[in-house]
């Protein structure tokens, strides 16, 4: 989906997303995989019971508005509202037979505020599957394209160092971006500032790191199949085989940033879809 620019992610987990615009939250979304029969009415029977824990809050069921129709055609649907003493609510739980999965968005707003065409333009936007083989992450200035079939297992978005980790067992897929880079930078080379890094990164311990030219940018790459290193051999004594390591480490200038992506797999990784990752990886 697509919102407002002013709009920042504060809470995200493997299926739970929040969005505040600086003066709170103004979108909470939760989405769940469906097997057997979904309805509706038990789901919002767990709203309102849980309303009712909460003091000052009024919750009912309403219909679809007109305009949310033609938006959610796709859905089965059912829409409520509640109201807060400062802070009102307007939501929908949608059904997608087509994909088995179910979807919860409630958008915030202050009394007295009308949000009626922000609330339809991300309602419009909305794609519960996606039809592309990658799908467009963009967190924070991050922009990335990731595989469909990865999920978000893991985060961190701290100052100086993001990362998120996708997996799709028994492939994980690692994005990682440090800054600002002229500080991290300033006393090594990329090589020697990453080589102290690798201490807190296990998987770049299994390689063999050399220097490359990537896109005319200064850049760090490795592959397991080029290392003999003590960790790899332990790693295989442990697991009965010899992981598939892959990752490459550049330095964007123009951005002040060090970008990574890498990839660690029991089985043989598809290079070709880590250098299209790489690719499309950037910092707004």
């Amino acid at each position: 989906m697509q919102v407002p620019s002013q709009w920042e992610v504060s809470f995200l987990a493997k299926s739970h997303l929040r969005l505040d615009d600086g003066m709170g939250p103004v979108l909470e979304v939760k989405w769940q995989q469906v097997r057997g029969v979904f309805s509706h009415k038990n789901h919002l029977k767990k709203l309102a019971r849980h309303s009712r824990s909460v003091s000052g809050v009024n919750f009912q069921q309403t219909s679809l508005p007109e305009e949310w129709r033609q938006a959610l055609r796709h859905f089965e649907t059912q829409c409520f509202e509640w109201q807060g003493k400062k802070i009102n609510g307007k939501g929908v739980i949608l059904y997608c037979p087509a994909s088995q999965q179910a979807s919860l968005l409630q958008f915030y707003r202050q009394r007295g505020v009308d949000g009626s065409q922000v609330q339809l333009g991300v309602l419009e936007s909305l794609q519960d599957q996606c039809e592309q083989d990658m799908i467009r992450w963009s967190l924070f200035g991050l922009n990335a394209l990731i595989p469909k079939s990865f999920d978000l297992a893991r985060y961190r978005f701290e100052p100086g160092h993001y990362q998120l980790e996708f997996k799709k067992p028994p492939e994980c897929i690692d994005l990682e971006r440090w800054a600002p880079a002229d500080l991290l930078l300033k006393t090594s080379d990329l090589r020697h500032w990453f080589k102290h890094r690798c201490k807190q990164l296990t998987w770049c311990k299994l390689t063999a790191i050399r220097e490359q030219n990537y896109h005319g940018r200064p850049a760090l790459y490795g592959e397991s199949g080029e290392s003999n290193s003590l960790a790899r051999r332990f790693w295989a004594r442990l697991s009965r085989k010899s992981p598939n390591v892959w990752f490459r480490i550049w330095h964007l200038s123009s951005q002040n940033q060090i970008l990574g992506v890498a990839a660690r797999s029991s089985k043989t990784l598809d290079t070709s879809v880590l250098e299209k990752i790489c690719a499309h990886y950037d910092m707004a």
